[in-house]
């Protein structure tokens, strides 16, 4: 059965997800994140979470794309699960705020009751985090926590309840030389399938999804097609440059980015644009994966008035990648 719908059907699902999926316009784009951005400034509760923290002592955590599976050949965390573990114990007792910036659950290949039940130790783990020092968003590949009721009848076995998942996070960092604000969201704004009103992103999460795991659809997206994530990422940073004092925060794409690329030479981190590495408004970063195939994992922290890309290596653990002070960062802000 699976082979006839796959002949049916398979072209005609594979142009539509791709065309509505897989290459983002730039003005929608950009439409969709000063919409969620302005939405942040005037009605923080529902969609966005905002917290306000000194600068200076502020410990924050951020990971995504975890793309937590079944544990079969097609998961692609597993590789990362214990890295990932020794990650979390360290933050926790280190007292951080954990952000989890989406697609945590990879819901485009497997169904909840596929990946939760094989992820007992690792979700206990996010859970450890006292609920004042946790937030979760989601992303395009775990849209389905958009809807409060699958997040308390999925989750609550998991997770102490009530869980608020959020689209966006505004960090408001106070007692800097000049205000900072970072806006973190998972980067899939402008997915038309996927960033959308409430009935069609219903419609992706109970219906597209489990047609598309059936028929084991495969979509071109950022975070397999390197010039989508290139044009992804670039188009993030050109919103991102044009909104003066803020930091914009992403994953989705899986490539780490740092400050756009302005300070450091690692030309895999960059935003690939004309300008040169000084001209670049350090505006942009992304906090890449937790599931690259070696079982690394990157993220975004902010400790002790600084920003940092880190990776924690399979084997080795935490190593700072780069790193600047809020001060230096803010004189090229601004």
């Amino acid at each position: 059965m699976r082979k006839f719908l796959q002949y049916l059907l398979k072209r005609p699902l594979t142009w539509m997800g791709n065309k509505l999926a897989a290459s983002p316009k730039k003005d929608t784009v950009h439409a969709s994140l000063s919409k969620l951005y302005e939405l942040s400034k005037t009605d923080t509760g529902s969609l966005v979470k905002l917290i306000e923290a000194d600068g200076n002592e502020a410990r924050f955590i951020i990971f995504s794309d975890q793309h937590k599976g079944n544990r079969s050949w097609a998961d692609d965390f597993m590789m990362s699960e214990a890295n990932y573990n020794n990650a979390l114990e360290y933050y926790n007792q280190q007292d951080f705020h954990f952000i989890n910036l989406g697609d945590s659950e990879e819901l485009w290949k497997f169904t909840v009751d596929d990946i939760l039940p094989k992820n007992k130790k690792v979700l206990a783990a996010e859970a450890a985090f006292h609920p004042e020092r946790f937030t979760k968003a989601f992303g395009n590949h775990d849209i389905v926590w958009k809807n409060k009721l699958d997040v308390i009848f999925q989750l609550k076995d998991y997770f102490t309840m009530p869980l608020p998942v959020y689209e966006g996070i505004l960090l408001k960092l106070a007692g800097l030389d000049k205000p900072l604000n970072i806006f973190l969201t998972h980067g899939h704004q402008g997915d038309l399938m996927s960033d959308n009103n409430a009935l069609s992103t219903w419609i992706v999460a109970h219906i597209w999804m489990p047609v598309q795991r059936f028929l084991r659809i495969n979509i071109n997206t950022a975070s397999k097609d390197f010039s989508l994530r290139n044009l992804h990422n670039k188009m993030m940073y050109e919103w991102s440059s044009q909104q003066p004092g803020l930091v914009l925060v992403t994953g989705h794409t899986h490539s780490p980015v740092f400050a756009s690329g302005r300070y450091y030479d690692h030309v895999s981190n960059r935003i690939h644009v004309d300008e040169k590495r000084e001209d670049l408004d350090p505006s942009y970063f992304n906090s890449g994966c937790c599931c690259f195939d070696d079982g690394d994992i990157t993220g975004i922290e902010i400790e002790g008035g600084h920003i940092r890309l880190v990776k924690w290596k399979l084997g080795t653990g935490r190593m700072v990648l780069e790193d600047i002070s809020f001060s230096e960062l803010l004189k090229d802000l601004y």
